[in-house]
């Protein structure tokens, strides 16, 4: 898990320059610039773990895409199937990297859409980012030979609801969020 978010860390800072040239945020309202530059920097971050793999020519990638869809390689398309055995035969390690972190790791998607942009707030658009982006994400590992599961976009876009769903009940408690908002 560690090496995880090491991972996540260098990613981040490698971004930061990038990020402050393109987006100059001392021209900006700080809190709101500063929240939103952590954001930014973590759904790279995000990005660049979940689509590490084995890039080749695009006629490569793609050939190898349409075989793995055709002998089902590496692809499992039946809800549940990877998750339950976490839970059956429970190892701490494997439990808190494949179930947790997959949720985990994707809250701050659902949370920061719904902060930052106030447009992002009803239900049926933090659906629709949820699943776009997780659809996104496992659809594009089919490329790259990552292991490309139904499960992994039902824990991701269980986590960005949540994530949303915890700016809500934040926001009813406190006003405290406000300047975030655009």
């Amino acid at each position: 898990m560690l090496h995880y978010i090491l991972r996540l860390v260098i990613t981040a800072v490698i971004i930061l320059p990038f990020y402050l040239i393109i987006r100059r945020p001392w021209k900006r309202p700080h809190k709101r610039e500063a929240a939103l530059a952590v954001f930014i920097l973590f759904m790279c971050g995000l990005l660049v773990l979940t689509l590490e793999g084995d890039y080749r020519a695009p006629s490569v990638m793609i050939a190898r895409a349409w075989n793995r869809i055709c002998t089902k390689g590496k692809i499992n398309l039946r809800p549940f199937s990877t998750i339950i055995p976490y839970f059956k035969y429970f190892e701490f390690e494997d439990f808190m990297i494949n179930i947790v972190g997959n949720i985990v790791m994707f809250m701050p998607w659902g949370f920061g859409l719904s902060m930052f942009w106030r447009k992002n707030r009803s239900i049926p658009k933090i659906i629709f980012h949820s699943l776009m982006l997780t659809l996104f994400i496992e659809t594009a590992q089919l490329f790259i030979e990552r292991k490309t599961d139904i499960d992994d976009v039902i824990l991701n876009f269980f986590g960005s609801c949540l994530g949303a769903f915890l700016l809500y009940i934040v926001k009813k408690r406190t006003r405290c969020l406000d300047i975030f908002e655009a």
